[in-house]
């Protein structure tokens, strides 16, 4: 059974220079089937190779450009294959696909939930000896490595984008309410105690029982709580401080049922002034035309008398041990993962830079100077999840609903929570 206390927390600092975490490719001969084709060009080209990925961004204008351009550099036909979109939908479909020992997929494009999982059933190919190799990995926070992508002394993905959670306001909202700023706990507490009128809310959330994990981790934090410790004063008035957001009209009970998607959008149609988002969400933000100092922005996170911390959480690559084109997809990804490889997909995507190296350098990236402030700022924490991550972020979904909805007292909610972590989080 898992002890309480400082001995025991599963967190570890990353400093700025972390911000690399590595670009990393896919691979795969696919099924032609549902394939979706990256250019008209590739088809007239009798290539020697041929991959398939399923990718998150598989549908992606920016994205589909980037693997156009690997195809020309590597001469090698790289065939996309989209997910669907709902989280748990996504996951299904690799594992299905993983315990079938289907080859039809090369690479899979995984989050730290997806790897969590993926990594301990025998699935994928081990990478450390080729992609991953002792150079390769010097441009990756080794102990983030080791605790997400790791199992047995094997590494089985590498990171390509590193995401953030960030929290973001609406700055017409902070002028509204007479604020140049959330910084204190002054100033948090007037901006959502502010009247904003039928239908707009100070505060926003994904309270999806797959989703509010994210959430409910961040506050406990900002808090000054302890995940591990649910007897905690501090983490006690974190999960007050969330019921108090429904208690007090801060915030809609109506999301929770809401997934980034949908919370995202409210927030880009002006139903939200603030909500704590992964910073892979600027991008839709620039495209809805709502992204800059005036309107939707990254802002300092409030001293509510914990610590500045936040998650961070990657999308990664991971090869299909089923593959039958396994070295076309490790000489995709020793490309991805290079200075030039990495270079080409944040600049081309519009994402942030894996590798340590890129980050003392001059980028064409949106958001960049931004992002870089925001990561001075804080100290980033690995969240902290069991192998079997998806049943395991379910059931605090599931316990932190109950409790929103007065199905469960207060201390009946933290012993319920306490048994979890105490059970899954070895």
């Amino acid at each position: 059974m898992k002890k309480r206390g400082e001995s025991h927390r599963k967190r570890f600092r990353i400093v700025i220079v972390w911000i690399g975490l590595a670009v990393i490719g896919f691979g795969g001969c696919g099924r032609k089937e549902n394939v979706l084709q990256t250019t008209e060009d590739a088809d007239k080209h009798v290539w020697e190779e041929e991959i398939t990925v399923m990718h998150v961004d598989a549908e992606d204008a920016s994205f589909v450009a980037y693997i156009d351009e690997l195809q020309e550099r590597l001469q090698m036909k790289i065939n996309l294959l989209p997910y669907p979109a709902n989280a748990d939908s996504r996951h299904a479909k690799v594992s299905s696909l993983l315990a079938a020992g289907d080859s039809s997929v090369d690479i899979f494009a995984v989050n730290d939930e997806m790897i969590n999982a993926f990594k301990n059933e025998g699935y994928l190919e081990p990478l450390q000896d080729d992609v991953m190799n002792k150079e390769t990995v010097q441009a990756f926070q080794m102990e983030y490595l080791s605790k997400t992508t790791m199992a047995g002394g094997q590494i089985y993905s590498a990171p390509y984008m590193l995401d953030v959670l960030a929290l973001w306001v609406n700055e017409e909202w902070l002028k509204e309410a007479g604020l140049t700023g959330i910084e204190t706990e002054e100033e948090f507490r007037r901006f959502l105690s502010y009247d904003w009128g039928e239908g707009r809310y100070a505060y926003g959330g994904s309270w999806e029982k797959t989703y509010v994990y994210n959430e409910l981790g961040e506050l406990i934090n900002l808090f000054g709580g302890d995940y591990f410790d649910w007897e905690n004063e501090k983490t006690r008035e974190a999960v007050l401080f969330l019921k108090e957001c429904i208690d007090q009209g801060y915030t809609p009970k109506d999301q929770m049922i809401d997934q980034y998607e949908q919370m995202n959008q409210k927030f880009i149609d002006g139903k939200y002034g603030m909500v704590f988002m992964y910073s892979g969400s600027l991008k839709k933000y620039v495209e809805a035309g709502v992204y800059g100092k005036n309107k939707i922005h990254m802002a300092p996170l409030p001293d509510l008398g914990g610590n500045h911390v936040t998650y961070i959480g990657t999308w990664q690559y991971a090869l299909n041990k089923a593959s039958k084109n396994k070295e076309a997809a490790k000489r995709f990804m020793s490309y991805a993962v290079s200075k030039e490889g990495s270079r080409l997909y944040v600049e081309m995507v519009n994402s942030f830079p894996a590798r340590t190296d890129l980050l003392r350098e001059d980028l064409n990236v949106t958001g960049y100077a931004e992002i870089c402030d925001f990561l001075n700022s804080v100290e980033m924490q690995v969240r902290p999840i069991p192998a079997n991550s998806m049943e395991y972020i379910e059931t605090v979904g599931e316990l932190f609903q109950k409790y929103m909805l007065e199905e469960l007292d207060l201390d009946s909610y933290c012993d319920q929570m306490q048994a979890l972590v105490e059970d899954h989080i070895k």
